[in-house]
């Protein structure tokens, strides 16, 4: 009987997240959390001859959020260029998970044509002791698989 073992679920902690801006690859070491995702947009019509509404996926639209660390002036460089200039560099966010404990093994994906929504320009605050973090969401134009989880050994 297969059933879900622990082992084979990926602990957050296991992977990294790697950004490219004008051509310059690095690890992303202030970040704290990322998520992406794709949102489906979604038609739907009753059509003639039937009762229930029908759906059908008409486009979809590539999100995501992230919490950081504020400890890198590089977001805050690049946006500086954009109130100056007017020019938005190409952003590229390349991440994978991989806990060497699953079976499943990695999942890895680059999100291309990053905007991040907000960057922060200074932080101060008397409330707490712990390191500066910031939120942000972002949007992404297109996403590519490089690798993708397999089914847990016992399901195979």
């Amino acid at each position: 009987m297969a059933y879900t073992k622990l082992a084979d679920t990926l602990s957050s902690h296991e992977g990294k997240a790697f950004i490219t801006i004008n051509g310059q690859n690095r690890e992303i070491f202030e970040l704290s959390s990322i998520t992406a995702q794709i949102e489906h947009t979604v038609a739907s019509k009753r059509m003639l001859g039937t009762r229930m509404t029908q759906h059908k996926v008409v486009g979809a639209e590539g999100t995501g959020s992230m919490t950081m660390y504020f400890a890198n002036s590089q977001l805050l460089e690049q946006a500086l260029t954009y109130l100056k200039n007017g020019t938005y560099p190409p952003i590229t966010i390349q991440t994978y998970n991989e806990d060497l404990q699953s079976t499943v093994g990695r999942q890895e994906v680059v999100l291309g044509n990053v905007i991040i929504n907000s960057v922060p320009a200074a932080s101060l605050s008397d409330d707490s002791d712990d390191p500066i973090t910031f939120d942000t969401d972002f949007t992404f134009d297109t996403i590519e698989g490089l690798s993708s989880f397999d089914l847990p050994e016992n399901y195979r």
